[in-house]
């Protein structure tokens, strides 16, 4: 049976090494991954202007990260919402074996791994790998 691998990525070239590590660690039979691009909600007022968002911006980079993973079995995600409180959602609602992220970008307390990263490595129910930069 495959591993599922959840892979939230930001459209930064630091947040595409993840891609880069899981093609390393495993092979296309091995793992499904699903790719998860999480915006954050700026409420229903937003919604049409989150709706363009996806469209312009976030669909291409998706499907650029997916594309760079040919012949694994791949799904995206985009959501509009809490970035770490929906990650951490979609690897129990996915049931996901696995998260490979890089460190987020926020800065403040959590500085050494970034604040998202640091809150679903303390909260997931599955492995989580971070990607070191390099």
């Amino acid at each position: 049976m495959k591993k599922k691998i959840l892979i939230p990525i930001d459209g930064t070239e630091r947040g595409m090494k993840s891609i880069e590590y899981v093609k390393n660690i495993a092979s296309p039979e091995d793992a499904s991954i699903i790719l998860l691009m999480v915006r954050e909600d700026m409420g229903v007022a937003r919604a049409e202007l989150d709706y363009k968002l996806a469209e312009d911006e976030i669909i291409p980079i998706l499907n650029d990260a997916a594309n760079q993973l040919p012949g694994y079995d791949v799904r995206t995600i985009v959501a509009f919402a809490r970035a770490a409180e929906h990650i951490l959602d979609i690897s129990e609602s996915e049931k996901v074996d696995m998260i490979v992220m890089t460190k987020s970008t926020r800065k403040g307390w959590h500085r050494m791994i970034g604040s998202v990263t640091a809150h679903v490595v303390k909260y997931a129910s599955c492995m989580v790998v971070i990607v070191p930069e390099l």
